[in-house]
């Protein structure tokens, strides 16, 4: 068949522009066989799938899933002269001459509007030898697939589920978007990241107006320049994040959006991501100092790893340095350094290096800071995952050593 105030304005832009890419089907919480072998190219067994292009050549694996070329919302893609079809259901079951948009089947420019329809037998045809409805060959990039009646049912069950109505949020005349503040943000960022985001909105909505053709409400032919209005929803969580998915439901059920972007976090983005996730909502390039996603996760895209990126640098440093001292982490309890130091432990796992972790408590005295620093030897490297306040306290105290 993925910050201070000041730097908000170039993440909303960015964030805008990779919109159009981001998959709009939702994910699900137990994938069928169908969906791993479309989107993972794994076979029920586990086993990596295995199919070959014309020429012989065998692509096996992620290398051999659908999504590469069909993308995840099933809608097809396109590169220079090369056009991949949509495979979501109503695209490849409706019959010639049906009216896809009369069905509110959303206009696809790589849709092949007029090809016969296809059945389940020869569907399966078509994945199994590369020959279209009407014994026609397909294009040399399709492989074909050897996989066994089972597999090919779920996955062909899987395309027919693909949904293909409009997106949410993404009315003729509004595209609404979201923004999400923790409770635990800090409230100068806060006020910094609103000003900029409620400001590109207005300068986005008055560029829009003062250049404005006749409103067109359109077929296929016109679509694309349709001008819509953007509107933004702060959502403003309260209470422990235990409670954030419950509120972040209730404010999707009520503002309906297009995409997440931007909004600001403290220690902890897990239910935020998470939520994201679940609903196959975008969500792009929020301000958090721990992002908390992996390669597995689709919806969110952070700038950066944080503090575990500076976890996996300061882990290739003490690779580099070599050394017999241990590795001595200081950090407060509950905040990011915890998760921060963490990922350093996990990364010198295996090096033979010690790895000492002091967890202060969320607010103790800067007494524990002080025992915590005269555990550190000449030999050992210091890594201090704290706040400012707590650095500003080192002037009043002797650092045992210079590996800070």
């Amino acid at each position: 068949m993925p910050n201070e105030a000041r730097g908000a304005a170039p993440a909303v832009a960015l964030a805008l522009s990779l919109l159009m890419n981001c998959a709009l089907s939702a994910a699900s919480p137990g994938p069928s066989a169908g969906e791993r072998l479309y989107q993972r190219g794994q076979l029920p067994s586990g086993e990596p799938v295995q199919a070959l292009r014309q020429g012989g050549a065998t692509v096996r694996g992620a290398d051999a899933a659908c999504v590469n070329c069909h993308r995840r919302s099933g809608l097809g893609s396109s590169e220079g002269k090369i056009t991949i079809p949509p495979v979501a259901g109503p695209y490849l079951f409706t019959p010639r001459g049906k009216s896809l948009e009369r069905l509110g089947v959303p206009f696809v420019d790589t849709a092949r509007i007029n090809h016969e329809a296809y059945t389940d037998e020869s569907l399966a045809r078509a994945i199994r030898d590369g020959v279209d409805a009407k014994g026609r060959l397909l294009n040399s990039l399709m492989p074909r697939y050897a996989i066994d009646e089972a597999t090919m049912s779920s996955l062909i069950e899987y395309l027919k589920d693909l949904k293909t109505a409009p997106a949410p949020g993404a009315t003729s005349t509004v595209l609404h978007f979201a923004t999400i503040i923790t409770p635990d943000a800090d409230p100068v960022k806060r006020r910094g990241v609103l000003a900029v985001m409620n400001q590109y909105f207005v300068d986005k909505n008055n560029a829009a107006a003062r250049t404005k053709a006749p409103t067109l409400y359109s077929s296929h032919a016109t679509m694309f320049r349709v001008e819509r209005r953007w509107q933004l929803h702060v959502w403003e969580l309260t209470g422990a994040p235990r409670t954030w998915e419950t509120q972040l439901r209730a404010h999707l059920a009520a503002e309906p959006v297009f995409a997440v972007i931007s909004g600001l976090g403290g220690s902890d983005w897990g239910p935020v991501e998470r939520f994201c996730e679940e609903q196959g909502l975008p969500c792009l390039f929020p301000n958090v100092e721990a992002p908390v996603g992996d390669d597995a996760t689709f919806y969110t895209v952070y700038f950066s790893r944080g503090v575990l990126l500076e976890a996996q640098l300061i882990a290739r440093e003490l690779a580099a340095a070599g050394g017999g001292g241990r590795v001595v982490q200081v950090f407060r309890a509950g905040d990011v350094g915890e998760a921060a130091a963490r990922a350093l432990e996990a990364a010198r796992a295996g090096s033979g290096q010690q790895v000492v972790n002091h967890a202060l408590k969320a607010h103790g005295p800067p007494q524990e800071l002080a025992r915590a620093l005269r555990e550190a030897g000449a030999a050992d490297a210091l890594v201090l995952w704290l706040r400012p306040a707590d650095l500003g306290a080192l002037e009043h105290l002797k650092v045992p050593t210079p590996r800070v």
